[in-house]
């Protein structure tokens, strides 16, 4: 059974969210415990699904692509069939199922506003089940606080003591 995190391990997470790449003995230095204790946590948090993976954060408008939600309304059909019909799309970088006014966002990626057009046209509203696609174009992505999710973790939750 999965256990709760306590403070420390937030605390590694907090470190590893701002620079996944960070050695494992520099977050033990700032959090005053060895690099095998941080490692060993690390793969605590791993096994117990914590942790599901490491990204790497690209610059999209370096490579003069256009980041856009598209946000879905579908009716007549199981989000599940239409999210197998959108695998096929390679614009598509991440689906996500919603609650709400649609029942699928999705992150996508173009060329430009042309190009966004086009696969709204020619793939999602020729989908039977779709009846509604509002899409925002995303012009900045400016980070405010990486850590809301932990720092409401250590907030909202009992956090048990250090193990």
């Amino acid at each position: 059974m999965t256990e709760l995190l306590d403070v420390k391990d937030v605390e590694i997470l907090k470190a590893l969210k701002l620079d996944s790449r960070k050695p494992m003995g520099s977050i033990g230095e700032e959090l005053k415990t060895s690099k095998a204790t941080v490692s060993r946590r690390v793969a605590k948090m791993e096994e117990d699904g914590y942790i599901t993976g490491y990204s790497l954060n690209i610059d999209v408008n370096k490579l003069s692509l256009m980041k856009s939600m598209v946000s879905i309304q579908i009716i007549g059909s199981p989000v599940s069939i239409i999210i197998e019909q959108l695998r096929a799309y390679p614009e598509i970088s991440t689906i996500y199922k919603s609650f709400g006014d649609h029942n699928i966002v999705c992150e996508v990626f173009t060329r430009n506003v042309d190009e966004l057009y086009e696969m709204i046209q020619s793939k999602l509203l020729k989908m039977p089940s779709v009846r509604n696609v509002e899409v925002d174009i995303l012009v900045e992505e400016l980070p405010i606080n990486k850590n809301a999710d932990l720092d409401l973790y250590l907030s909202t939750f009992p956090v048990p003591g250090e193990r």
